[in-house]
């Protein structure tokens, strides 16, 4: 059987420079590794284990399109989803929904998305 092993979920950027940025100071990602001389990579991570990789999309021969149509999105969970919405509205992110209580679970959720565009769920401890 192939044992496979978690490693970091990889957002390609248009503006990899401002992309990088934002998850650092927005959302309090730190640099882990940062490549920029044959292309542009870089590792960050969360104080709670989240790692993301962000490479430049032109690098990678990929014009993102639509990415509100994107079928892998990020989710991330936070202690009070309408404190989290409340920040990231003062620090210029969008939300795109939320947030909002799901009844059947008894947890709030909503979404939101990065500086880019890509949509990011978010949840609440409560969440199943």
């Amino acid at each position: 059987m192939i044992k496979l092993r978690p490693r970091e979920t990889v957002i390609l950027a248009d503006d990899f420079s401002a992309l990088v940025a934002w998850y650092r100071d927005v959302l309090g990602f730190k640099v882990t590794d940062l490549f920029e001389d044959e292309y542009h990579y870089c590792c960050l991570q969360t104080s709670s284990g989240i790692l993301i990789g962000i490479a430049d999309a032109r690098e990678m021969e990929v014009v993102p399109d639509d990415r509100n149509k994107n079928t892998v999105l990020l989710q991330f969970e936070v202690d009070d989803v309408k404190t989290f919405f409340d920040y990231l509205e003062q620090s210029g992110g969008t939300i795109t929904f939320g947030p909002s209580f799901d009844k059947s679970g008894e947890f709030w959720c909503g979404a939101f998305t990065d500086l880019e565009g890509n949509p990011i769920w978010v949840v609440d401890k409560d969440c199943p």
